[in-house]
């Protein structure tokens, strides 16, 4: 199983279409957090794709910035908002979630959905947060979510409950072609020791749909 960052990149370049086709309604959860954050903060969305998050936070008066590895995503993203007064100002940066190209204490409030899982160590997945609560500034929050090895859905999608917490998940092109997509599936407590150990604190861990959330918060 190649879980490199250069194969989930080139993964997301291949289905990229079908991909942003498929994923354009924004997830309650990350409805409500939005809800929750004072209007007019700078907001980064971690592994923001095609921007099916980024554009709910835009279009509730937030700044955005999107960072992805997936250029071909940010392209279908940019090119959808690019007309629009309230979306085309959404900034899409193509960059990796361990090594993020902002200064400290930059933004105001923070995305990081569906991302940590893509990510091929334990190391990695500390490190992207730890980059995350290097850019916030103090006091700001994030919220986080990852697969859980507990979704039903993943008997179907592997023909039975998966054995280990890493595997590959396929995806159908129109085709008819699969594209297998490496993912680590989070066992519970799991994202909360990732969170402790990155330096963000951890204030409330719940289940969604399959995932896992948590909202954590930089402290200054």
């Amino acid at each position: 199983m190649n879980r490199s960052k250069a194969n989930v990149r080139a993964t997301y370049d291949r289905i990229a279409e079908s991909y942003a086709a498929a994923r354009e309604k924004p997830w309650d959860s990350v409805l409500d957090f939005i809800a929750d954050l004072p209007a007019g903060g700078l907001v980064l969305d971690v592994g923001c794709g095609h921007g099916r998050h980024a554009r709910s936070l835009a279009l509730t008066g937030h700044r955005v910035v999107g960072v992805d590895l997936s250029r071909r995503l940010l392209s279908i993203g940019r090119k959808a908002t690019a007309s629009s007064r309230e979306l085309g100002t959404i900034s899409w940066i193509g960059a990796d979630a361990t090594a993020l190209p902002f200064p400290e204490a930059s933004f105001d409030a923070a995305l990081c959905i569906a991302v940590l899982h893509h990510l091929s160590s334990r190391d990695d997945r500390i490190l992207a947060l730890s980059e995350m609560r290097r850019v916030l500034r103090p006091d700001a929050e994030a919220q986080i979510s990852v697969w859980s090895v507990d979704d039903p859905y993943l008997e179907k999608a592997l023909g039975g409950r998966p054995k280990k917490p890493d595997v590959e998940i396929p995806w159908r092109l129109s085709d008819g072609t699969t594209v297998p997509r490496p993912y680590h599936l989070f066992r519970e407590g799991e994202l909360e020791r990732l969170i402790i150990e990155s330096g963000l604190r951890g204030e409330r861990f719940f289940r969604g749909g399959g995932n896992w959330f948590a909202l954590a918060r930089a402290v200054g």
